[in-house]
């Protein structure tokens, strides 16, 4: 009998091992994902794009030639906007990369709140009427 219990035990701790060592293999897939990810946005007109680094560090920002006929209050609102919505694709893609890690777990249902309460104070006000700015023009003129 004691042997049938030592045979046991010993299954009990590989098996306990080999699953030590898959959330140790989760651990380092999310760890790369992470390490790795790129958030981008795009303006709902295409004169803005951005792309964020991990920890939501600004990578790239590209504006098209048609920022020239933008005031600056409307082409802030839309960097703005265009980088919160790259954030919230950070969020998505960090939940993703966390999901098979954590699974349903109340980590995951932390780390979701906040993340979400994160983009809720970010929330973007609406953006300015086009020329509705302080010098009463565009930022750039074409000569």
């Amino acid at each position: 009998m004691a042997s049938e219990d030592m045979a046991a035990a010993e299954q009990r701790l590989a098996e306990y091992a080999r699953r030590v060592q898959r959330i140790q293999q989760s651990a380092e897939q999310s760890q790369e994902q992470i390490k790795t990810m790129r958030a981008r946005a795009v303006s709902p007109d295409g004169v803005v794009s951005v792309v964020l680094a991990p920890g939501g560090r600004l990578e790239d920002l590209k504006l098209t030639p048609e920022v020239s006929r933008l005031g600056h209050d409307r082409l802030a609102t839309l960097i703005k906007q265009t980088v919160q919505a790259a954030h919230a694709d950070a969020a998505a893609q960090t939940q993703a990369a966390l999901q098979p890690l954590l699974g349903e777990s109340d980590a995951m249902e932390f780390l979701k709140e906040q993340l979400d309460t994160g983009l809720r104070e970010e929330e973007p006000s609406a953006p300015p009427a086009p020329g509705d700015d302080d010098f009463g023009g565009p930022i750039m003129r074409r000569n």
